[in-house]
């Protein structure tokens, strides 16, 4: 009773993590407090939990058999992408978090060539919240209808809301002193909100003051389910550690989904010389989602040397083709019908995502001061898998990011009988200078009015957090024997 309610503080524990990461990235988060310290370059073996995640085959060569967790840290993230609704009209999101480690432990099998392992961990917790606003005076009518400058307010804002929570089931047998054989089920639930909404409006220079122009919302509110298995193999011999994992493509299990898009327009010129008002609406709700994670393989070696570690590890991940998140029905999304019958909700509610393939490396060392006290230095590639062809979509956009990142971290754990504390500091960085951004008024005109234009801008992201990690041992959970 009393270890059910300690796995119980656990999962309090750990659903009360508030954790930020990219949205189009698979190494933004570390797991455990050595692993993160060494960026993951643990494949080759490390002595905890966290092989269920970088390596099940190192599970086989683990001693300790008693419930762990690791607590978290704090760090600040700001992105910005310069310009979004046009010149100093920027998007600016800053957010303050934890860094997700670890929530896990191990059962004692009564046999120590099988080990069996379990974890929760938070590999993507996204929030971006931006507004950017531009008014001012600009040629935006012909002047046989409105001579002179016209009156511009324009506004966009974008939320985007993103997590998953990753339950981890894992099994190893060692073979023999060297070789052992293990895999992780993998099961990772998905949760998406995306808000976008863009008004633009100008007042002609006529005698009524004609108000022209018009506002675009966009709403995406999903959860999706799904499993991958990773397979795990590890070799240890003297003072070389090295491993091999296979992941499986995931396997879609359940979800459900909500798509809303409203589009309304003012004394538009759309179709010919005529001016024009209408909207364009549309909301499906409990529609079946899917989501997918790639194949990838990845491998690492990690070498002791008298005081000294080193570890390095490479993972590939495979592409994914475009496809649709949800299948939206081909309803009749502009009102009057008559204005255009044939544009249908599918053409502009469409959801996508796709991957393009992407190859990370990651290289970490540890130095021993003193017996309980070992410092670290270490860093790691984290390419986006955005593909560019989501940007020729004619439905909904749900990604914020595709610039590279890079981390870095640097610390050090202390280490004691039932206990030990990490301390470490954490930065990572990225830009791009090719940022293709929706919805500019950089140089506005009538036609930009509905949704804007398409601009390439600079953004950016850089990140600064400080990691305390606490790992406990707790009574074991052990199987009983009949």
């Amino acid at each position: 009773m009393k270890s059910c309610s300690k796995l119980i503080t656990i999962l309090v524990f750990f659903s009360n993590l508030i954790v930020y990461s990219q949205d189009t990235h698979y190494w933004s988060q570390q797991f455990g407090t050595e692993s993160a310290l060494m960026s993951g370059a643990v494949i080759g073996g490390a002595n905890d939990n966290t092989m269920l995640f970088y390596n099940p085959g190192a599970l086989g060569f683990l001693d300790n058999t008693s419930i762990s967790v690791n607590a978290n840290a704090y760090r600040i993230e700001n992105i910005s992408i310069a310009n979004a609704l046009g010149e100093k009209a920027s998007f600016n999101s800053k957010q303050l978090g934890s860094v997700p480690l670890l929530a896990g432990g191990m059962i004692d099998t009564k046999n120590e060539d099988w080990k069996i392992a379990y974890g929760f961990m938070a590999p993507v917790n996204f929030d971006f919240k931006a507004i950017a606003r531009r008014d001012g005076n600009f040629d935006i009518i012909a002047n046989d209808e409105s001579p002179g400058l016209e009156e511009l307010v324009g506004e966009s804002s974008i939320t985007n809301k993103l997590s998953e929570i990753l339950v981890a089931f894992g099994v190893a047998h060692r073979f023999n002193d060297n070789w052992s054989f293990g895999v992780s089920n993998l099961i990772t639930v998905r949760s998406h909100t995306f808000n976008r909404n863009y008004s633009a409006y100008v007042f002609m220079n006529d005698a009524n003051s004609t108000l022209v122009g018009g506002n675009l919302s966009q709403n995406i509110d999903y959860y999706n389910v799904r499993y991958a298995a990773k397979l795990g193999l590890s070799y240890q011999k003297g003072n070389w550690k090295t491993g091999l994992t296979i992941t499986t493509p995931s396997i879609n299990f359940m979800g459900i989904g909500t798509v809303a898009s409203n589009i309304a327009a003012r004394n538009l010129k759309l179709i010919d010389d005529e001016r024009i008002s209408g909207v364009a609406t549309d909301r499906q709700a409990e529609l079946k989602t899917t989501y997918k994670s790639p194949f990838s393989i990845s491998g690492g070696v990690n070498y002791n040397k008298d005081k000294s570690k080193i570890g390095i590890a490479f993972q590939y991940y495979a592409s994914i083709d475009v496809y649709d998140i949800m299948d939206v029905a081909p309803n009749t999304f502009v009102r009057p019908a008559s204005l255009a019958p044939e544009l249908t909700s599918d053409d502009f509610m469409r959801a996508q995502a796709a991957a393009k393939d992407v190859f990370n490396m990651a290289v970490g060392y540890e130095y021993m001061l003193k017996n309980d006290l070992s410092l670290y230095l270490s860093g790691r590639s984290d390419l986006t898998y955005f593909d560019k062809r989501l940007n020729e979509s004619n439905g909904i956009k749900a990604t914020i990011s595709d610039w590279n990142l890079y981390h870095f971290a640097s610390g050090i754990t202390l280490k004691k009988q039932k206990s030990q504390l990490s301390l470490g500091l954490l930065y990572s960085t990225g830009v791009t200078n090719n940022y293709e951004q929706k919805g500019s008024l950089n140089n506005p005109a009538e036609g930009d009015l509905l949704q804007g234009s398409r601009t390439i801008t600079k953004a950016s992201y850089n990140s600064l957090g400080f990691l305390l990690g606490y790992t406990f041992y707790f009574k074991k959970f052990e199987l009983q024997n009949d």
